[in-house]
């Protein structure tokens, strides 16, 4: 068991995680917290993510995983993607450089499915460090309802 798994169960034992540190376990256990359904939308949007739990405002949700790939790599992949997987490719800065999370690939995590209203968003992308490495992970901007998109 590593240090942040160590930390994470004698803590919770006696309180609550800060969201920042849930976001820390689940992303170095490679892993999605409970309280999430999928659920097919359309077809135009495809599969989405909804709570069946209530979350609070600061309350981490989910981690956008997939492969953190640099420009060079971005501009390959987009000559060789389908118009359709370009939308699970997210552009952040960590540490000065400009780097992309490639999601693409179906992996059974929750992030890849999360659809982003524009208009009225309930969370917001965060870049957080694990082992010196970034992890792009949604945090509640606002209460979520069970049965709420995330």
């Amino acid at each position: 068991m590593g240090p942040l798994q160590k930390m994470a169960a004698t803590r919770t034992r006696r309180t609550k995680l800060s969201p920042k540190d849930e976001a820390a376990y689940f992303s170095s256990m490679i892993k999605d917290k409970d309280g999430f359904d999928i659920k097919y939308i359309n077809s135009v949007k495809g599969r989405g993510v909804f709570s069946c739990r209530h979350f609070q405002k600061g309350d981490f949700l989910v981690e956008y995983r997939g492969d953190v790939i640099t420009k060079q790599e971005y501009e390959r992949r987009l000559r060789v993607y389908h118009r359709a997987l370009e939308g699970f490719l997210f552009e952040f800065r960590f540490n000065g450089k400009q780097l992309w999370v490639d999601a693409a690939r179906e992996d059974g995590s929750l992030g890849r499915l999360v659809n982003d209203d524009h208009m009225n968003p309930n969370s917001k992308m965060k870049t957080i460090t694990v082992d010196r490495k970034p992890h792009l992970c949604l945090f509640a901007i606002k209460d979520i309802s069970p049965g709420g998109r995330d």
